[in-house]
């Protein structure tokens, strides 16, 4: 699969209606995630240009423009996204248009991009062309799903070993270890931490579980009894749950910040 037949799945994913399809939203609660949150508050947002790049159905870009962000531009590929944003978040400082990265011009003193690296071809290369539209000193922020967790060595054993199907559009499973070597390359600096430990390693995981990986199996022709599977999540109740830490990078969501180097011209 690549990031060009990813837009059907979403176009669909968003008519149907975002809330009944993914799981950040169904534990969420209808509060705003932890990984926006952390975002929201890495960032002094008054008069600076933002794009926010995959912007979905536009929360995120709303929520930017009403820190008294000079501007936001929130582009996505899919056309079903930006008629939900339209439709659903309005201020005089914020615009929504389908686009792609390419088509982007100008300068942005911040890039967001939340949720879409690990769902393009080359993420490096999206982050280069992301640090060529920054001002000087300009910021990309960034996040991802962090697979450095127990949740995720569960997950990543199934799809490393068995081909498991443990996502529905990720092309890319990122982990600090990446964005690391990324910031050196592209001679910028980097700030990270992760959120969400609970879903990572907590009561939210146990939930997660045992919903998520009797549909893995099923999708990825893995014949397991449920009584096998209740057997492990229930294991990883009593036994991981009380012991795991919440060391930084041991949550869910890894938020990245790379930070354009004063002076830069590219």
């Amino acid at each position: 699969m690549k990031n060009e037949d990813l837009k059907k799945i979403y176009d669909a994913a968003y008519s149907r209606g975002e809330g009944n399809h993914y799981t950040r939203l169904l534990f969420s609660g209808g509060k705003l995630t932890e990984d926006k949150k952390a975002v929201l508050n890495l960032i002094k947002w008054k008069g600076k240009k933002v794009l926010d790049m995959g912007c979905g159905t536009g929360e995120m870009a709303y929520l930017i423009a009403k820190k008294k962000a000079l501007s936001v531009h929130g582009v996505d590929f899919s056309s079903e996204a930006i008629l939900a944003a339209k439709s659903k978040y309005q201020l005089s400082n914020l615009e929504y248009r389908v686009g792609d990265l390419k088509e982007i011009k100008g300068r942005y003193d911040v890039i967001v991009s939340m949720g879409t690296l690990e769902h393009t071809d080359d993420p490096f290369q999206i982050l280069k062309s992301q640090k060529k539209l920054l001002t000087e000193s300009g910021e990309l922020v960034l996040t991802c799903p962090n697979w450095i967790n127990p949740r995720g060595y569960i997950l990543q054993t199934l799809a490393k070993l068995f081909d498991a199907k443990i996502t529905l559009a990720d092309l890319h499973y990122l982990t600090p270890v990446e964005f690391e070597l990324w910031a050196k390359k592209l001679n910028m600096k980097l700030s990270w931490k992760t959120v969400d430990h609970d879903w990572a390693h907590g009561r939210k995981l146990v939930a997660d579980l045992s919903r998520r990986i009797p549909n893995v199996l099923r999708d990825s022709n893995l014949l397991v009894p449920q009584t096998r599977i209740d057997e492990f999540v229930s294991w990883i109740d009593t036994h991981v749950v009380p012991f795991e830490k919440n060391a930084k990078h041991g949550g869910v969501t890894g938020v990245y910040c790379l930070t354009k180097k004063y002076g830069q011209s590219t």
